[in-house]
C-alpha cells in the first residue's frame, strides 16, 4: 500500500470543461460530429511576428535559462503596453513573468495565504480560482452575485457580509469568465471599497483585457486610486489575446514587495517560464497590434451571430457579450440543472458547451458557449440548438 497522499492536492475536483472535452472525444470516436462551444481557446493561429520571432530565438541560441522575473526587454515591452492600453504606470521590476495564468495565479495564491486564511471569490466564477487556493489550505468562500436585466452584476454589501476575520482577499475578474460581463468602474469600487475596509488583497483576473466590444471599456481596478494599486496584483496572459494559449506565457503586476515573493516562488516551481516564448512575446506587444485587431473583428461578429441564434431558441434568453468570448444564456428552471442540459444537448446534439453550475450555484440555470470558433461552426450549432430544445425528456423529469 502506498503512503498516504496530500489532503490539500486531494481536496481539489476535476475541470468540468476537460471533463465534457473527453465525453466528446469518446463520442467523435464512435462517430458523432461535434460542435465544439466548450473550451475558451481562440481558433486563430498567433501573429506571424510572434511566430518569426520564435524561431530566430531557436536560430539565435536563445534557449537558455532567463532571470525568474523574466527576460528585461519583454517586462520593458509589457510595461509599455500596460502603460498605453490600461493607464497602468508600472515598472518592469513590478513585472513576474510566468507560464500562463495559471502559474500567475498559482504563484499570487502561495505568496498571500496561509491554510485557513480565506478567500472571496465572485460567482459566477472560474472554477480553478477555488483549485489554486485549496492547494495552499486556504478556503475559497463562494460569494454568489444577482443579476440585473439578465446580466450579472457585482453587489458590495454580498461580499460585505462574506468578510470574516480570516479574509485576506478577494479575486475579482473583469472582463467577467463565464458572464462575459465587463465591470464598471463603479462595480470595481464596491470590490475596493471592501478590500480598504478590510485591508484585504485584491488578486485581479485581467487575461481578457483586449476582448471588449462596442462601448465597453475595461478598467483595470488597480487605477482606482493609490491605496487600491498597492493591494492590487493583476494576474494575466498572452493567451487570449494573442492566441497564444499553448505557448504558457503570462505575467503578474505587484507591488514591488510583493513582486520580488513572486519571484523568488516562480524560482522554485518553474525557474522561469520558457526561453524562446519569451523572446517571441516581445513582438506579441511590439510588432502584432494590427493582427490582434483583425481577430477582434471576427470575435465582434460572431459574438452577434451566437446571441441572435441563442435567442431565437423559445425560453432562452441571452443578453449581448460585453467582454470575453463566451455567451452566456439563462435557460428555463422548467429543464432543470445545466448539468443535465449539457449533457443532454452534447448526447443527443453533438454540442459541446459548459454548464453554467460549474461555475456556482448563482448560474445553475445557465449555459457558457464560447465563440472563438467560425461563425459557419456557430450557425451549424445554433441549428443542432435550436432543433433539440426544448430538452423534452428533462422537463418531464422536473415535473
Amino acid at each position: 500500500m502506498s503512503p498516504p497522499l496530500s489532503k490539500f492536492a486531494q481536496s481539489v475536483g476535476g475541470s468540468t470543461v476537460v471533463g465534457m472535452r473527453r465525453q466528446a472525444d469518446a463520442l467523435e470516436a464512435q462517430g458523432m460530429t461535434i460542435i465544439d462551444f466548450g473550451i475558451g481557446e481562440p481558433d486563430f493561429e498567433a501573429p506571424p511576428p510572434v511566430r518569426e520571432a520564435a524561431i530566430k530565438a531557436i536560430q539565435d541560441g536563445h534557449g537558455n535559462y532567463i532571470d525568474p522575473r523574466g527576460l528585461l526587454e519583454l517586462r520593458e515591452a509589457i510595461a509599455a503596453f500596460e502603460g498605453a492600453q490600461h493607464g497602468l504606470d508600472v515598472d518592469p521590476d513590478q513585472i513576474v513573468v510566468t507560464p500562463g495564468s495559471y502559474g500567475g495565479l498559482s504563484l499570487i495564491t502561495r505568496a498571500l495565504l496561509d491554510p485557513d486564511d480565506e478567500v472571496l471569490v465572485i460567482e459566477p466564477g472560474w472554477g480553478p480560482y477555488k483549485a489554486m487556493v485549496k492547494l495552499t489550505g486556504a478556503q475559497a468562500v463562494g460569494v454568489p452575485m444577482g443579476t440585473k436585466q439578465g446580466r450579472f452584476v457585482i453587489d458590495g454589501d454580498k461580499l460585505e457580509a462574506a468578510v470574516t476575520a480570516k479574509t485576506r482577499a478577494i479575486i475579482v475578474n473583469t472582463p467577467w469568465n463565464p458572464t462575459g460581463r465587463v465591470l464598471l468602474p463603479e462595480e470595481l469600487a464596491a470590490v475596493a471599497k471592501v478590500a480598504e475596509r478590510h485591508d484585504l488583497w485584491i488578486v485581479a483576473d485581467e487575461v481578457y483585457s483586449e476582448l471588449v466590444y462596442a462601448n465597453a471599456s475595461h478598467v483595470s481596478i488597480a487605477t482606482l486610486g493609490e491605496d487600491v494599486r498597492a493591494r492590487t496584483v493583476i494576474a494575466t496572459s498572452l493567451s487570449k489575446s494573442f492566441a497564444m494559449t499553448g505557448w504558457r506565457l503570462g505575467y503578474c503586476i505587484a507591488p514591488a514587495e510583493l513582486s520580488v515573493l513572486l519571484a523568488k516562488i516562480n524560482q522554485y516551481t518553474s525557474r522561469c517560464a520558457t526561453s524562446i516564448v519569451q523572446h517571441a512575446a516581445i513582438a506579441a506587444f511590439r510588432e502584432s497590434a494590427s493582427y490582434v485587431a483583425d481577430m477582434h473583428a471576427q470575435y465582434s461578429k460572431r459574438r452577434d451571430a451566437i446571441a441572435a441564434g441563442l435567442n431565437t431558441i423559445p425560453g432562452v434568453e441571452c443578453p449581448l457579450p460585453e467582454g470575453t468570448f463566451y455567451a452566456f444564456p439563462q435557460i428555463p428552471e422548467a429543464w432543470g440543472d445545466s448539468k443535465d442540459v449539457a449533457g443532454y444537448l452534447l448526447q443527443e446534439a453533438g454540442v459541446l458547451l459548459t454548464p453554467g453550475a460549474s461555475y456556482g450555484p448563482a448560474s445553475r440555470h445557465h449555459l457558457r458557449l464560447s465563440f472563438a470558433t467560425s461563425t459557419e461552426l456557430i450557425e451549424e450549432g445554433m441549428a443542432r440548438m435550436q432543433k433539440a430544445l426544448p430538452p423534452s425528456g428533462l422537463i418531464a423529469n422536473n415535473d
